[in-house]
């Protein structure tokens, strides 16, 4: 098989076709012999966005989008009523239906010809009928829907009279009841009828809950495509803009934790600005598993470039978090998220979908009056959870390393070094339109002051969309710009090197002074003539931690650009042409200055500089073709053909760094190029360059509105690659309430069923290695190649799902459950190359393995109280998920994900025939009981516990199932939201907590201290049993520390955490106010932990990286985050 040619030769091979291809062409020919010519009316899908427009504007608006024609007399047709319209690609009797339900007027519909008439019985609500000599109440209010819009044209009568009125246009409403026994029933199509006794009120403010039931609820899928929800055959699960911008965080994606089945979050250590770990359905591939993110249908480049992977930390400016591109979103441009979970789902999206696909939908202008939402949220940080640092003993001396001396009152000076942190998240926006072009724009700035001294970080988001119509709405244009800019000073980081947390933790306690050791961080050295470190301590990974932050400083920049525009044509009734094109470059700056002073393992005796400037660049277009058509009344089908390309370049970086060794800086503190020694650390690289081309279809039908049936199917060709790869997806789903005759409290019922299969490619440089230059070395061969006559092969994902949804009571009660089965194989993976072999690689890159996921997702949403105004709405989210991994003998059964380094005695690993993710470490040795083995000298004394040679499975990271429980309660202007986010199962290490034992200041070494020693169930070396107890200082440095029994610090990350509170009131304000509406809410998230053993929080990851799950080293402590919010419509 012909490979492909090297990227730099700027060629691609021209798609070749097999069967499997063919299939993908195949949709075009069901799709031209599908299409029929049937009636106009059965054919045109109309869409409506109207608030508060008289009848006769939505006759002019439907005739001019459409060839329909209204008849009527002006004597028998109010056209001055006010109604408000939402309709998406409805057909035309059911937007009549909306229009003139509840009026005496009746219709019929002659192919293109709309007749309207009047009835010859009238079902319209009376006005109030009471008499006027009868004592009446009068009674007013407002009634809105959950986002508290308006509802004009709602229905308001007294139960079992004829008495009623409707909403005006901004859903007041006025009527007089007889007595105060009596009882209101607030109706609008498509929401929840409620019942309100009057009783003491004059002014009832209602809201009203949509009816899922009776709207077909339409959503955003793969490729952009809107669907009703109903009818999809798949999991997927939506979540609105507000439940992210409510109470928000620095990183939104963080705001989904709880709020989705399945949806599993991790947040880095580095605090605001850091990146966000998604995982959907367990772990599935040894690179990566994070989600493709799609924005307004077009996926963006979302990569965790120089993740750091090593607990113990980097020379190159610690274990710092790069940050990712997601998370400089702003919250407020989001109006919903969908979230697609298994293979059918995202099947369309390729490679780039095999984790699933979180699709984003920002906000648009919309026609009608211009509207300006201005928001503030303000929020005070307080770190919580800290470490337990014992206060009773103190060190040996001024400059011993740790703290095992003897007994001492001596000060904790942790609590002081962490400052109140303040996070404002500012932002306005500009919403206008007419009937021809919308306009959409927004700035936000997000501004924190860390927990950390001196850190603290400053986001800038503009963000302009314009939609517009042409010829009659034919064609259709939809461009956006978004700019994103953020800096970040002295970004938390964790592990040994470069942290503050080490020495501010480890700091010998007793006999030297924090308080002088922070006013005076450093001294001056007369021999050379400038200010050193002052720090009792010569340790690498101990240094004074207010050196740390004013003498060894960092700053992050990231600038992310998105330009996008799209294209639709309507070409006829049936067919439409989608194209689509976008820019995404992210590019990020990293500089750090260490001056120089007495540590040469970070720095040079001068100093070091090291500057970086990373660029990650995606440009993606597509074209597509859309058949929206009905066979018959019965039978409808829809399918779309398309085509797309992806051009990325990831991780191309240009670095500057003048090295601790083998260079360093001529100029003491002279932080700048022309200082460089040497130019051995300067040099650029690039993490991968790879274009993928795609061929894809997609067939959706319908009958009755009761039966669907998808079919897809994608064919890639990846650069990477010297083959194509195909996949396709299967689904069915049945509405059983349409379907068979279901008892009236059943509301709704269905259940669907799918196969999927999505494949994912290999790294660049694989199929055709080149040469490399290392950083601080010369050019050398390629690392990693293939196996002699070897070819990679794809990566492929096997889905298969089960599930139901029902919903009871009028929808008051939901339930959505779902079976899965994913099977990954053909993982990508290295083996150690044997050093004769001739292409001199270090590495050989082979597809193995299988990595199994199977588990269950279960939704519960109710309505548990509606009446009196007051309204209680709770979702439930839980999921389950096992995962298992089988390894070829190609591996040894064993498969790194983090490279080991014989520094920490930690490692992530695919170990066969165990979970995703095993976490291993150093057990103490124990014999056939269980017991640990006492180690002693020749002379017979204690000095440890026998340990294993090598590292073996300690724990699991991923947890055994996850909760989140959300909250809604309203009561007439008064909201309440609550969560609770829950994780039951998995372990975490802490290599934190392993270092403190270590060095004598943790408190559960002051209480082995006081109870005289550790007192164990263990054996001598012969198996006799041992008697008495072993000195505290001899059981933690035989078992602590980094490089001791890590086994030993493997906790339950089980935890159940009070996530987020938010107590809010809405300012009822007339139209004639400059104010149109005011929101104001006190908030809270992180708050506490309801249940909780590990040391730390667990949910939050060491890094985002795939080989640095389970883990925590000197990870910043977690912050409570109080505070309100301001939301206010001008």
């Amino acid at each position: 098989m012909r490979k492909l040619p090297k990227w730099d030769r700027d060629l691609f091979p021209f798609p070749r076709f097999d069967l499997k291809t063919g299939l993908v062409f195949l949709f075009m020919g069901i799709a031209i012999f599908g299409a029929r010519a049937d009636s106009y009316s059965q054919h045109t899908k109309i869409t409506l966005n109207l608030t508060g427009a008289t009848i006769a504007e939505v006759i002019d608006h439907i005739e001019s989008k459409t060839e329909f024609r209204f008849v009527y007399k002006m004597t028998e047709v109010d056209t001055d009523r006010k109604v408000s319209v939402k309709v998406v690609r409805e057909k035309m009797i059911r937007v009549l239906d909306l229009l003139f339900a509840g009026t005496d007027t009746e219709y019929r519909i002659l192919n293109r010809q709309v007749i309207l008439k009047k009835a010859r019985t009238t079902n319209n609500i009376p006005k109030n009928t009471a008499s006027a000599d009868q004592e009446t109440i009068l009674i007013d209010g407002k009634v809105t829907d959950e986002n508290g819009i308006p509802l004009t044209g709602a229905s308001i009568v007294e139960k079992g009279t004829s008495n009623g009125v409707i909403t005006d246009f901004e859903g007041s409403y006025v009527i007089n009841v007889a007595s105060k026994d009596a009882v209101l029933v607030f109706s609008y199509l498509g929401y929840i009828s409620q019942e309100i006794q009057v009783g003491d009120r004059t002014t009832i403010n209602v809201s009203l809950k949509t009816a899922v039931e009776k709207l077909d609820h339409v959503v955003v899928t793969a490729l952009g495509i809107k669907r009703a929800e109903k009818a999809l055959t798949y999991s997927a699960q939506s979540v609105g803009g507000e439940e992210l911008s409510r109470i928000k965080d620095p990183s939104p994606i963080n705001s989904l934790s709880g709020k989705v089945a399945g949806l599993n979050i991790n947040r880095s250590s580095s605090g605001a600005g850091g990146s966000v770990k998604v995982v959907l359905r367990g772990n599935s591939s040894t690179r990566n598993n994070q989600p493709l993110y799609v924005i307004d249908g077009i996926p963006i480049l979302n990569v965790n470039v120089g993740q750091p992977n090593d607990p113990f930390g980097s020379l190159i400016g610690g274990a710092r978090d790069t940050g990712d591109a997601i998370s400089l979103l702003n919250p407020d441009d989001i109006e919903s998220i969908n979230v697609l979970k298994g293979a059918s789902a995202s099947a369309l999206y390729g490679s780039q979908g095999a984790n699933g696909v979180i699709i984003i939908n920002t906000r648009r202008g919309k026609e009608g009056e211009a509207k300006v939402i201005i928001s503030s949220n303000i929020t005070t940080e307080n770190v919580f959870n800290l470490p337990d640092f014992q206060t009773e003993y103190e060190a040996t001396a001024s400059t011993a390393q740790t703290t095992w001396g003897g007994r001492a009152t001596v000060e904790d000076h942790v609590k002081g070094f962490f400052q109140t942190g303040l996070t404002a998240i500012n932002s306005v926006s500009l919403s206008s339109g007419n009937k021809k072009a919308q306009t959409y724009l927004s700035y936000s700035n997000t501004s924190t002051k860390g927990t950390l001294p001196t850190n603290n970080l400053n986001r800038h988001n503009l963000n302009v969309r314009e939609t517009a119509g042409f010829f009659d709405d034919r064609l259709s244009l939809d461009a956006s710009i978004t700019v994103s800019k953020q800096t970040i000073n002295n970004r938390p980081i964790a592990g040994f090197w470069f942290s503050p947390l080490t020495g501010l933790y480890l700091m010998p306690r007793g006999k030297n002074d924090f308080d002088e050791l922070r006013e005076n961080f450093e001294v001056f050295d007369p021999t050379r003539n400038l200010f050193v470190e002052n720090w009792p301590i010569d340790e690498d990974i101990e240094q004074n931690p207010y050196w740390v932050l004013h003498r060894q400083p960092s700053i992050d920049r990231n600038q992310r650009f998105v330009g996008a525009l799209a294209l639709t044509g309507k070409i006829n009734d049936w067919l439409s042409l989608q194209s689509r094109i976008s820019y995404d470059r992210l590019y990020s700056s990293f500089e750090k200055r260490i001056h120089a002073g007495r540590q040469t393992t970070l720095g040079h005796v001068n100093g070091r500089y090291i500057e970086e400037h990373l660029g990650n660049t995606q440009v993606y277009g597509d074209v597509i073709a859309s058949i929206d058509t009905d066979i018959n009344e019965d039978l409808d089908f829809t399918v779309n053909i398309g085509s797309s390309i992806t051009k990325s370049t990831i991780g191309e970086l240009t670095y500057f760094d003048s090295q601790a060794t083998g260079g360093g800086l001529k100029l003491a503190n002279w932080f700048t190029l022309a200082n460089f020694n040497s130019t051995i650390g300067i040099g650029k690289d690039v993490g991968q360059r790879k274009e993928l081309q795609s061929l894809f279809g997609s067939i959706q039908a319908g009958y009755k509105g009761m039966l669907y049936a998808d079919i897809t199917a994608r064919n890639d060709w990846s650069s990477t690659l010297d083959r194509s790869y195909f996949y396709p997806s299967f689904g069915l789903s049945a509405i059983l309430s349409e379907l068979l005759d279901m008892p009236e409290d059943i509301s709704f019922s269905k259940i669907r069923i799918s196969y999927g299969e999505v494949g994912n490619d290999v790294p660049s440089f694989l199929t055709n290695p080149i040469n490399l230059y290392r950083r601080g070395g010369g050019s050398i061969t390629p690392l990693i190649g293939t196996l002699e006559d070897t070819t990679l092969r794809p990566e492929k994902q096997r889905s298969f799902e089960i599930g139901t949804e029902w919903k009871f009571f009028e929808a008051k009660l939901g339930l959505a459950l779902t079976y899965y089965r994913t099977n990954t194989i053909d993982q990508f993976f290295q083996i150690p190359a044997p050093s004769s072999n001739p292409q001199g690689y270090d590495f050989f890159a082979v597809n193995a393995g299988n990595i199994e996921n199977k588990g269950i997702e279960l939704s519960l949403e109710a309505t548990l109280m509606s009446s009196e105004g007051f309204n209680w709405n709770t979702l439930f989210n839980y999921a389950s998920n096992q995962s298992k991994v089988q390894l070829a003998d190609v591996l040894g059964g064993k498969s790194f994900l983090t490279p080991p380094t014989g520094i920490v005695n930690y490692n992530y690993a695919l170990v066969d025939g165990e979970a995703f993710g095993s976490i291993e470490g150093i057990k103490l040795t124990r014999n056939e009981d269980g017991k640990p083995i006492i180690e002693r000298d020749d002379n017979g004394n204690i000095i440890g516990l026998t340990k294993d040679g090598e590292m073996t499975t300690v724990g699991n990271a991923n947890p055994d199932w996850i909760l989140g429980w959300n909250n809604a309660f309203s009561y007439g202007n008064f909201t309440l939201n609550f969560l609770i986010d829950a994780r039951f199962g998995g372990d975490v290490m802490s290599l934190t907590q392993a270092m403190l034992d270590d060095f004598g200041v943790s408190q559960q070494t002051a209480d082995a201290r006081n109870a005289g020693g550790v007192t164990l169930d263990a054996v001598e070396q012969d198996g006799t049993p041992f008697t008495g107890t072993i000195p505290a200082e001899i059981y933690y440095r035989s078992v602590a520390g980094r490089s001791g029994a890590t086994g030993e610090y493997v906790y339950d990350a089980t935890n159940i955490n009070f996530r987020e509170l938010r107590l809010g009131y809405r300012f009822d304000l007339s139209q004639e106010n400059f104010f149109k509406s005011l929101d104001l809410s006190l908030i809270g998230r992180n708050l506490f932990f309801i249940y909780k053993k590990a040391p730390f929080d667990p949910n939050v990851s060491f890094s985002t990286a795939e080989g640095s799950q389970g883990v925590e080293s000197f990870s910043s402590p977690i912050t409570r985050s109080i505070g309100m919010n301001i939301r206010i419509t001008l």
